[in-house]
């Protein structure tokens, strides 16, 4: 090679040298400025859901987390890399990390009781957490985003089923969940009052078993006309004087209960009593849409439309007119509606009882008019007032759930199934917060092992026998070897 090869050379390596510097510098300027991603498991579990995705991308508030955790190097990239997951979907995310050892006065200040405690502070408000799963977070986002509790009043006087009762007929487990949620139950007797709430989200008649008086029935009449949202839970039996309001409604409530023939599946899920109903199949309703298991509803009857009801003038009767109706949870085929008694063996009768599908729960939606002016027809002269006269029209969509039954909703089967969520699912579509409908936390599959009596005897076998056989085959080479 001539000289002139020779520097040619040198001068290809220094540009290559100082390419290749200028590329990896490139590379990691990328790599520390952009954050791609992919979640490769089956269900997505290391993901965020759509419905947390889309709470934060609602949020235009900032979101500052103040983890109080001690000086752990570990502790403090796992959590950073889990908030990071959240930043993705909304920027204005800001983590501080504070040693609550080193600054106590800080800590106290933000009412911080002991290490491992985060402040999440959304706007003005604020609430203190003690873990960063998703479901915890996607709940006090969803309260700290609301700007006021909402209010859920709960009729009594009439020995319904109580919100804050330990019992196991009791709502305590289903309250405890709902506050964390922003929710706030709150029990009323119409006849101290003479009144219902015109704060409240929704009045719930949950189950009562005595007579309602009239005066109290107009009170819950004059409550749906003005536009009130309700959840009526009805048991079998007697509607205990409430029978304009199931008129008003346009419902036929049934008496008998609903029994299930389907021992299978009674079998499969460890139902003791034919009826307990089981809902595994869900309609097209955002009530209902994104449950998981299956729902049971003990001692329930069906909620059907009564089409022989016709609209009249409030002044001379019920007046039944503009409703959506959706029936909600419907039963197998193998059910129907019990009207005997639930005595022995009890088995269909053609002539007396109603046979299944049926449906538990009726959802009812219609705009109602709350604007105090009068109708264009009466005030308006001419086409632009009758235009004006509708722009300040103020419509409200008004929403009543009737279920027949309540007990889905007790301490004694809240857990069951997706009961829980479902419930969660009711109190937020009546308060018309349809985006923070619940969601229920991932799972990966394939994370729990369920074996028969002669697997886990198998496999007990091997776990002891593995070990044994190995030693065994170690002492018969140990002492052939020495007999050489």
């Amino acid at each position: 090679m001539s000289n002139k090869s020779h520097i040619a050379l040198r001068i290809q390596n220094v540009i290559f040298s100082v390419l290749f510097v200028v590329i990896i510098g490139l590379l990691a300027w990328l790599g520390k400025t952009y954050h791609k991603g992919f979640d490769a498991t089956q269900t997505q579990r290391n993901s965020l859901s759509q419905t947390t995705q889309e709470l934060l991308k609602r949020i235009d508030k900032p979101i500052l987390l103040t983890a109080y955790v001690p000086d752990d190097a570990v502790v403090h990239t796992n959590l950073r890399q889990l908030i990071d997951k959240y930043k993705k979907y909304n920027d204005n995310i800001k983590l501080e990390i504070i040693n609550p050892d080193l600054d106590p006065a800080r800590a106290k200040q933000d009412g911080i009781e002991y290490s491992g405690q985060l402040l999440v502070k959304l706007g003005e408000n604020s609430e203190k957490v003690n873990s960063v799963d998703e479901q915890t977070m996607l709940d006090v986002l969803q309260r700290l985003s609301r700007t006021e509790p909402r209010l859920v009043v709960f009729v009594e006087g009439h020995n319904e089923r109580t919100p804050y009762s330990d019992k196991s007929t009791g709502m305590s487990d289903l309250a405890k969940v709902m506050e964390q949620k922003g929710f706030l139950l709150q029990p009323h007797n119409i006849l101290r009052t003479q009144s219902l709430p015109q704060n409240a989200s929704f009045v719930v008649l949950a189950a009562p078993q005595k007579e309602f008086l009239e005066g109290e029935v107009k009170i819950i009449a004059e409550y749906l006309r003005q536009g009130g949202n309700l959840l009526w839970l009805h048991e079998p039996g007697s509607l205990h004087g409430l029978d304009n309001i199931e008129q008003q409604l346009g419902l036929e409530m049934n008496e008998g209960t609903l029994l299930d023939a389907n021992t299978a599946l009674q079998e499969m899920l460890g139902i003791q009593h034919p009826a307990a109903i089981a809902i595994i199949d869900y309609g097209p309703s955002a009530l209902t849409t994104k449950l998981a298991a299956h729902t049971l509803f003990p001692f329930a009857t069906p909620i059907e439309r009564d089409e022989s009801i016709k609209s009249r003038d409030p002044e001379n009767g019920p007046k039944v007119g503009g409703w959506q109706y959706q029936p909600l949870l419907t039963t197998l085929p193998t059910s129907w509606m019990e009207s005997g008694d639930i005595q022995g063996n009890v088995k269909f009768d053609d002539d007396a009882d109603k046979p299944g599908p049926l449906d538990i729960a009726m959802a009812m939606t219609r705009d109602v008019d709350l604007s105090d002016e009068a109708s264009p027809s009466e005030t308006a002269d001419d086409e632009k007032e009758a235009k004006q006269a509708m722009q300040n029209k103020q419509i409200k969509e008004q929403r009543v759930l009737v279920v027949g039954d309540s007990d889905f909703m007790l301490n004694s089967y809240i857990g069951q199934g997706s009961n829980l969520e479902l419930a969660s699912n009711i109190f937020n579509w009546l308060s018309v917060d349809d985006d923070l409908l619940s969601i229920k936390a991932k799972v990966a599959p394939g994370t729990s092992l369920n074996l028969s009596t002669a697997g886990r005897i198998g496999l007990a076998v091997l776990w002891l026998g593995l070990p044994l056989l190995l030693l065994l085959i170690g002492t018969l080479r140990w002492h052939k070897r020495r007999k050489r």
